[in-house]
């Protein structure tokens, strides 16, 4: 049986059609945050792709304003390792926050 098929004799609720692209969007944007909080150590990682991330975040997920702020605020401690740590903290919150 064909996929088309498939979907045809299942009801679903909700929207779950629309959630997918979404859902692999904010996969997407929590990739880059993984990339600079792993990378935060080596190199700077305000980019153009972190700034379009926390954006992201800032529109789409719960208490997203507050949670960019707190990244940003990471971004700008001195030591490396501290800076590392906190950004994990608060790239852990904005997971949480995004149901990922």
């Amino acid at each position: 049986m064909d996929k088309k098929k498939q979907f045809a004799n299942v009801a679903f609720g909700g929207n779950w059609a629309e959630e997918i692209p979404t859902r692999d969007q904010l996969r997407t944007i929590l990739g880059v945050i993984d990339n600079a909080v792993n990378d935060c150590q080596n190199r700077d990682v305000e980019d153009e792709s972190l700034h379009q991330a926390m954006l992201y975040v800032r529109k789409n997920v719960e208490k997203g304003p507050m949670l960019c702020e707190a990244f940003f605020k990471a971004l700008r401690i001195e030591n490396q390792n501290l800076r590392q740590h906190r950004l994990q903290e608060v790239g852990n919150m904005i997971r949480a926050w995004a149901g990922m």
